[in-house]
């Protein structure tokens, strides 16, 4: 059967975040020169129980959120781009014996194999040349990822269910790079080393990116899930909603103020000890790059890495749900000594947002990142795709 794109001659392509606390639908359109708008976004609360630990266990409940967030929104999609991530979720850089792509598409499994420690037996396994080794012209640098079959099935039924065409899986954290880092006005972080710090409701994901290119990335188990468990301890309610209110009362910022109120610091102190758990965790991992993947005898990187190798860590850029929690940038830039700031879609040089969907957006902008930048994944990027087929398609697409 012909598509709609097929009959109409048009495919509306949206992002779509499936989270484990909520979902997000974001519609974006090119407007020339290097500029894109977002049309259309709306979110919804993941139904109970239907997404655990990345894998989507609610096929039917799940689309029908989606279907629901079109209908209220007026988005009137054709296809979707999805994204997988989570602690079963590798990517990494090797080495490998210079061979043609062909060649290594044969063998791929058998080479990941090799450096992937986990079976790989019902994982997807794809992989992306990136360039050459330094030092070594017989090797060539190339980025694996491995990802279980269970959870990017899931996603694609929950999808289809919905009544979209999932045309493409990607990376989280590849999405929010393209959207944090291709849309930046700033130019000069592509001469940087960053951190991206995707903080959702049960994990944390560290992206570490050198020069504009994607060097790491690690999922931490802490969320903002456990922000909420520590304040159930002074949460007079043991309601969800009710401590969820309370999380909006807390500012970290405090902590650094001398003469804070009593009470706003007794707050911020009972989250305290697992932020500083997190950010202990973001820490090891900046040390981790900078002293084995940055070291250039132990580099698996591209050749264009080279010039970023010494690079420390210029800024830190925080997006998610839990990048709403007040006071985060302060009390993380003292603790880390870097800057931090909190990305998010707003108005800028390359980007603005329609009026008709400002409010969804502005409601809670850091959370539509990663939505934003799935929906552009086809605009950005030339992506070959295998007709009916679309599990194979996790396209590991650099910044530009």
């Amino acid at each position: 059967m012909l598509g709609l794109s097929q009959v109409f001659g048009r495919e509306i392509v949206v992002g779509i975040d499936i989270g484990s606390r909520c979902i997000k639908v974001v519609q974006v359109e090119s407007t020339g020169a290097g500029r894109f708008r977002v049309i259309r976004a709306g979110m919804a609360e993941t139904p109970v129980d239907s997404v655990r630990d990345g894998v989507v266990i609610g096929k039917d409940s799940v689309a029908q959120a989606i279907k629901d967030i079109l209908q209220r929104c007026n988005i009137e999609a054709t296809s979707a781009v999805a994204a997988i991530s989570g602690s079963s979720v590798i990517v990494r850089h090797v080495k490998l014996p210079k061979i043609p792509e062909v060649t290594l598409r044969k063998s791929i499994k058998f080479e990941a194999s090799r450096y992937i420690s986990s079976p790989l037996d019902g994982s997807l396994v794809e992989f992306e040349i990136t360039g050459m080794v330094p030092g070594e012209e017989d090797k060539m640098a190339v980025m694996l990822v491995a990802a279980p079959n269970e959870m990017v099935d899931s996603r694609l039924a929950a999808i289809s269910a919905a009544g979209l065409e999932p045309i493409s899986m990607d990376i989280e954290a590849f999405a929010v790079q393209r959207f944090l880092l291709d849309l930046s006005p700033e130019r000069d972080i592509f001469d940087d080393t960053v951190v991206l710090l995707n903080i959702g409701a049960c994990a944390t994901d560290v992206n570490i990116i050198a020069g504009g290119q994607f060097a790491l990335t690690r999922n931490i188990p802490i969320g903002g899930n456990n922000f909420s468990q520590a304040l159930r301890a002074v949460s007079p309610s043991q309601e969800l909603a009710d401590v969820e209110a309370l999380k909006q009362t807390v500012d970290m910022s405090v902590l650094l103020q001398p003469g804070a109120e009593a009470v706003e610091v007794s707050r911020a102190q009972t989250i305290q000890p697992v932020l500083d758990e997190l950010l202990r965790e973001v820490r090891r991992s900046m040390n981790y790059y900078q002293s084995q993947l940055a070291d250039p005898s132990n580099a698996n990187l591209p050749a264009h890495f080279g010039q970023h190798n010494n690079s420390p860590v210029s800024r830190i850029i925080v997006t998610g749900g839990s990048a709403r929690l007040h006071g985060l940038e302060e009390y993380m830039a003292a603790r880390l000594g870097t800057e931090v700031e909190v990305g998010i879609v707003a108005n800028g040089p390359a980007l603005e947002i329609a009026p008709q969907c400002s409010d969804e957006v502005h409601s809670a902008p850091e959370q539509y990142v990663l939505a934003a930048g799935l929906a552009m994944k086809e605009m950005l990027h030339s992506v070959k795709r295998a007709p009916q087929k679309p599990k194979e398609e996790i396209v590991m697409a650099q910044a530009a």
